[in-house]
Order: C-alpha cells, then structure tokens, then sequence
C-alpha cells in the first residue's frame, strides 16, 4: 500500500504503549494488533510515524520525542507511572489511555469478569486489578474505546474526560491478502460449523450453545464442527464422530482455516463484562467469508442483522445452525461483510483526539 502525501507541517510522531504480557512480541497478542498495530498501520500509510512498544520496556526507558502517545490499558500500578505521565505533559505530548474491555471499575464489575469467571484471577486480586486500572484511567482527559458501552463505563468512572468510541477494525495490509485470495469466496461445505476460540476465557461461553450443537450434530451426521482454540471441549460433543478439534493458529493463518467453515459461532454468557466486548468475531468471519451466529451483545447488533445471525435462546441457536445458507446467499453476504470491513476506521476517533485532523 502507497503512502499517503502529507504535508511535513501535519506528520505527527504516535506512541502506542501497551500493558501486554507479550514484552518480547507484542504482535502475537490480538489486543495488541487490534487497538496498536492496526490503527498505527493506517497512520503510517496517511504519513504519519508511529512506535509500537511493552509497557514493561517504555517504562523502564521511557521514550520523549513523540507528539501522541496512546496507553493501552493503562496501569496506575506500574512502576514511575504518574512521573512519566507528568514528564510528557510538561512536554506538550498529547495523552490519549485506550480500551477494549471491561478492565476498570468497582468491586461489583470486577467479580464478574471474565478473569475471575475462569481462574485466572482470584477475586481478591482482580478487585485489586480494577482498581488500580480504574486509577490509570483517571489520570487521562482524552479516553478512547472499541465499543459504546465501554464508552458510557468510562464516562461513568471518569466523567471529565473526553471519550470518543473507535471501533477494532482489520487493516490493509491483511484485507488485500484476503482480497487477493479471494478467501471470503473459497468454495467450502454449507453445513461446515466453525468454532474459534484464542484463550481460554471462553469456558463459561461455550456451554450457552452446547444444548443446541448436540442436537444439531446428531439429528445431522454430515454436519461437521471444527473447535480451533484451547477451550475446554465439553465431553457431551467431544465423544461425536462430527467435531473435530485444533489448537489455536497464527492469526495469520486463521482466514484461510475459516474459510473451510460456512457457519461461525461467537456465544457469550450475558452479563456486564461481555455487554462490553468488540465485535472482533465478526471481523474474522467477515475475512473468512463466514456467516456469524454471535449473542447479542451491544456491540454485535450495532453490525445489523443484515450482516449477522443472532441468538437470544437455545431454540435461536438452534435454528439458525439447523438452517445452513445456501451457497449463493453466503457469497452475498460475504460480499457485504468485506465491503463493511473495507469502509470502517478506527482512526476518525484517534486522530480527533489527537489533533491530527
């Protein structure tokens, strides 16, 4: 992709820092490439400069030259945070703290995150998380986030700030592959049902379509499940001759593993903390060439109906996995889902915080 001419009085110098466990690479964690990798991406090819970098490295040699330095995740506990914050001000650097979950809040919104749902916080320390994720947010006056109900959480616990919803989306560089693969369109079976799952925070939402996949599966034995991913497999559909299962991809090889399905599903289990994830599962259907059958989450239904299945009930679930698309009718809607990804930015958001339009 060309870049873009832009005046050398309007380039302006971006910093993503990002709390990832992935110091070495943060390219490998899909929070990462969706809220840093992808935008910055985009801003590069407008003639832009940007750095992607840990937040483990940037504080320990905090980097000074840059015009716009985007927090992702932001974390009051990290070591000389409020100092850093302070410098850059001083510096006439523009702060931007950015989120994709519901990671800050009360005792309530901690207890029922997806961290304590599966063991990898107990209660008491991911109270301690949202707290001090709760004190980073505070100290920012400029608040970007993937979906609207984060937005109004993060109005709601930082009522000051300015906050501007800037959707995930899937950048250039991975739709002109997939354009050129012509992925989307790749032939595949209409009763191939695909479930994606990159960690294990999905156990408590798999078992919401369970009932309905069981009956699916056995009233149909040439339908077929592919489970891609480290979720605990329930034994109900494991013991089927029709499920099959992978371990989780490089997310550069994930379209073209979609492609083999028709159908993708996205459950989740209601509750305040998945009202506010992204629409990321429809992304990577849309580049598959997937029909999505997601829950109804805020985010989900802001895609329309004309572009997805939802399923309220074990009855919705039911139905629409019982009822493949006939191959004509996928090709369309795979037509209109990667024109929508085509004609999404999130950087309209970014670059009105920033200054940079």
């Amino acid at each position: 992709m060309s870049k873009k001419h832009v005046d050398l009085t309007q380039r302006r110098s971006i910093c993503f820092v990002s709390e990832t466990g992935r110091v070495e690479d943060p390219l490998q964690d899909p929070s990462v490439r969706y809220r840093c990798y992808h935008p910055a991406e985009a801003l590069v090819a407008e003639g832009h400069d940007c750095t992607v970098v840990a937040a483990a490295t940037f504080y320990e040699n905090p980097l000074l030259k840059h015009d716009v330095y985007v927090f992702h995740r932001p974390n009051m506990a990290r070591a000389n945070f409020a100092s850093v914050l302070a410098g850059l001000r001083k510096l006439g650097a523009t702060l931007i703290a950015d989120y994709d979950d519901l990671i800050f809040g009360d005792e309530e919104l901690a207890l029922v995150s997806s961290a304590v749902k599966n063991g990898t916080l107990t209660e008491e320390k991911a109270i301690v998380a949202f707290k001090s994720n709760l004190a980073g947010l505070r100290q920012f006056d400029k608040v970007t986030v993937s979906t609207e109900p984060l937005a109004a959480r993060a109005r709601e616990f930082n009522p000051d700030a300015q906050v501007c919803c800037a959707p995930n989306v899937i950048p250039e560089s991975i739709l002109s592959i997939q354009r050129a693969n012509q992925t989307p369109f790749l032939k595949r079976s209409a009763t191939n049902i695909g479930y994606f799952a990159g960690t294990r925070s999905h156990d408590k939402d798999f078992p919401i379509v369970e009932a309905a996949l069981h009956r699916v599966l056995c009233e149909n034995p040439h339908f077929n499940l592919l489970v891609v991913g480290p979720v605990v497999m329930p034994r109900s559909l494991a013991a089927l001759p029709n499920v099959n299962t992978a371990p989780v991809v490089n997310f550069l090889r994930l379209p073209s593993l979609m492609s083999m399905c028709s159908s993708v599903i996205a459950p989740l289990e209601a509750s305040k903390f998945n009202d506010c994830k992204s629409r990321v599962k429809f992304l990577e259907a849309a580049i598959g060439g997937c029909r999505l059958i997601a829950s109804p989450i805020p985010d989900m239904q802001a895609i329309g109906e004309d572009r997805l299945t939802l399923a309220t009930s074990t009855d919705d679930w039911y139905e629409a996995l019982s009822a493949p698309l006939a191959p004509e009718a996928r090709i369309e809607l795979a037509k209109r889902n990667f024109a929508f990804l085509e004609n999404t930015s999130y950087n309209d958001a970014l670059k009105s915080l920033a200054g940079l339009k």
